[in-house]
């Protein structure tokens, strides 16, 4: 029987290796009966199910890359072709070579066609391992031939291969691959020094004896990456980030330039560690490359769900700043968005001088901001939260600044709507979760305002039960995401604060106690009112989202379960990030460049719109669609307050 298609483990326990089938046909249930057939398995019918199998297949040797520890899969021998009749013969016998080296491989690719991927585990760092590379290259390679196969078949030979073409093939041959390379190519320009005069494999290594990287002592915990050398080690090379859609590396997408891509910023982060062991002693040149393709990063965390090794670029980016400006005089402009919360007070007044034409200039040259762009404007409401009757449940409430002193009545909603839903409500002190003291680098803060957060959090919730939500996607996934690396010494408090840490649309689609989740409770009430569509903008960290233990959405698909809940006709825009992120559209340097990634998608799908309403649950989003097409996008929980309360 095949675990049940909610359920998003389908191994039934911890196998040691995985088989998967695929049959294909025009009749399903004929299918199925030839697949129970074959005897002991696993059968999965719904195409959900099967999605779920296919993306683990896909994400398997991204997950291998990313594991932690010196050791990651090296592919030198991953394109060997053997007869088929002989593949059961080679395993055996790559086997033994593998268990004399003391190494561990991934197996990978078609076996129906006699080709394997083969990724064995080594430590290049080490002389060991790189011995062991050269050992394992040459065992493979006259095993291959002894059993009339190839080291080459999917991928070519190039540098990691080419230097057994000569035993492979013969003089006689080699010279006739000489002969049509200097006559394609007479003057050695295309590929220099490669087939068919190949170095020898172990000559160009990346981590060869002279790497030797000098990591700073780091303010975030890298434990689970094996430190801030492995963590930027991460990054195998294999330039997945050079894409054209999804999350990942927006500024690539819209500047093509490498060093704007995951790969490239990890090379560039790799050359500074390389024996310097700090920003003040790289070289300028390579200082200044890091800097500029750090600026540029939205850190939309894209690459920790996309990237198949799950670099973590922005994690990587908030440490280097940290570090940085240590040594380095920070803009001004930092302070103002970084401690933005500490302007409420003087709210009134900022927005008088950016109301001020005279004055709102001479405030973008101060602080170097895009002038095109209009400050959002502060307000200082008294929010009272209505008091649930007969509540069947308590929630910790999360205020952030952005919501509450920008866009308030999202906050007035959202208070309603758990109100309504018979949920007793816990309001924090407004402290937020350090979002953007974190964006900014100010690591030392955010680490203060963390840790006051829990304190906050377990005086009112000593037992450590009660969810905790809110409404900025930016501020309740720090919760998961960086209160762990921010505070390792409250570890185990910060697991399990993120285990029940929620946007409020992802809680209010979860059953209660009673088995019926509060959105269904609300929709119950509402009134019966025609459909509308929706194009919903998911913020870039509801798409980095992992899906949830318990079966339920998170991040968009949350909220698109949950506007549907209430009838709406619900559309995902695929669009990436946005292009604001924070700060950064603000800034007059970055301005060009945040437009261009909003044209990606985002943009032209909203001017196409027609009638259809917009949602997207990210302040910076929400700016963002306002500047870049001059519509108006809603938060899921102003529009839903809307339809069930009216105004």
């Amino acid at each position: 029987d095949f675990v049940s298609d909610g359920d998003p483990r389908f191994t039934g326990g911890d196998p040691a290796a995985l088989l998967v089938v695929e049959f294909s046909g025009a009749n399903p249930a004929e299918l199925e009966k030839q697949a129970l057939a074959v005897g002991k398995c696993r059968v999965a019918t719904a195409p959900e199910a099967q999605a779920r199998i296919w993306n683990v297949r896909k994400a398997g040797l991204g997950i291998l890359d990313s594991g932690p520890g010196p050791a990651r899969p090296v592919a030198f021998i991953e394109d060997c072709a053997i007869p088929v009749e002989r593949l059961g013969e080679f395993v055996r016998e790559m086997e033994r070579i593998l268990n004399a080296h003391h190494a561990r491989a991934a197996y990978y690719a078609h076996a129906s066609a006699g080709c394997l991927h083969i990724k064995p585990l080594l430590d290049l760092h080490s002389g060991e391992g790189r011995r062991a590379l050269r050992s394992i290259a040459e065992a493979t390679h006259a095993l291959t031939l002894r059993l009339g196969g190839a080291m080459a078949s999917e991928h070519g030979d190039g540098l990691a291969r080419g230097e057994f073409l000569p035993k492979t093939y013969g003089d006689e041959i080699m010279e006739a691959f000489r002969l049509l390379k200097h006559s394609a190519d007479p003057q050695n320009i295309l590929n220099p020094g490669k087939i068919p005069a190949a170095p020898p494999l172990d000559t160009h290594l990346r981590y060869g004896a002279a790497y030797s990287p000098q990591p700073w002592r780091p303010a975030l915990d890298f434990s689970r990456q094996n430190g801030l050398t492995g963590a930027v080690e991460q990054c195998n090379g294999a330039g997945a980030c050079r894409k054209s859609g999804g999350v990942m590396c927006p500024s690539f997408q819209a500047t093509r330039e490498e060093s704007n891509a995951t790969r490239g910023r990890a090379n560039l982060l790799r050359a500074l560690l390389n024996g310097r062991g700090s920003p003040l002693a790289a070289p300028p040149e390579v200082e200044r490359a890091v800097y500029e393709a750090l600026g540029l990063c939205l850190a939309c965390k894209g690459c920790k769900a996309e990237c198949p090794s799950g670099v973590d670029m922005a994690k990587l980016k908030y440490e280097y700043q940290h570090e940085y400006y240590k040594t380095h005089r920070r803009p001004a402009r930092d302070y103002f968005f970084g401690y933005i919360n500490l302007l409420a007070p003087f709210g009134l007044l900022t927005n008088r001088l950016t109301a001020w034409p005279p004055a709102r200039n001479l405030l973008n040259r101060a602080l170097n901001l895009a002038p095109q762009r209009r400050l959002p404007q502060f307000f200082l409401p008294g929010v009272k939260p209505p008091q649930a009757a007969a509540p069947l449940s308590a929630v910790i409430f999360l205020p952030d600044a952005f919501t509450h002193f920008f866009e308030p009545e999202i906050e007035v909603a959202a208070l309603r709507l758990l109100a309504a839903a018979k949920i007793s409500v816990l309001r924090l002190p407004l402290l937020g979760a350090g979002r953007s003291l974190i964006s900014k680098g100010f690591l030392t803060a955010a680490k203060k305002q963390s840790s006051r957060l829990l304190d906050e959090i377990a005086r009112r919730d000593p037992a450590g039960k009660l969810p905790v939500i809110g409404l900025e996607p930016s501020e309740i996934y720090t919760l998961r995401d960086e209160l762990r690396d921010l505070l390792p010494e409250r570890a185990a408090e910060a697991q399990a604060l993120a285990a029940r840490a929620w946007l409020i649309d992802e809680f209010l689609i979860r059953p209660d106690a009673e088995g019926i989740s509060p959105a269904d409770r609300l929709s119950a009430s509402a009134p019966a009112l025609p459909a509308e569509k929706i194009l919903l903008h998911g913020h870039c960290y509801q798409k980095a989202q992992l899906p949830a233990a318990d079966g339920f959405p998170v991040g968009q698909a949350a909220t698109a379960a949950w506007l549907r809940t209430f009838g709406l006709e619900v559309e995902i825009i695929p669009s990436g990030c946005c292009g604001m992120a924070g700060a950064f559209g603000y800034e007059a340097e970055h301005y060009a460049v945040s437009q261009a990634v909003g044209e990606l998608v985002l943009f032209p799908a909203l001017r196409a719109r027609g009638a259809a309403q917009i949602v997207a649950p990210g302040t910076s989003c929400r700016a963002q669609i306002a500047d870049g097409v001059g519509a108006q996008a809603q938060h899921a929980v102003t529009l839903v307050a809307g339809r069930i309360f009216g105004g």
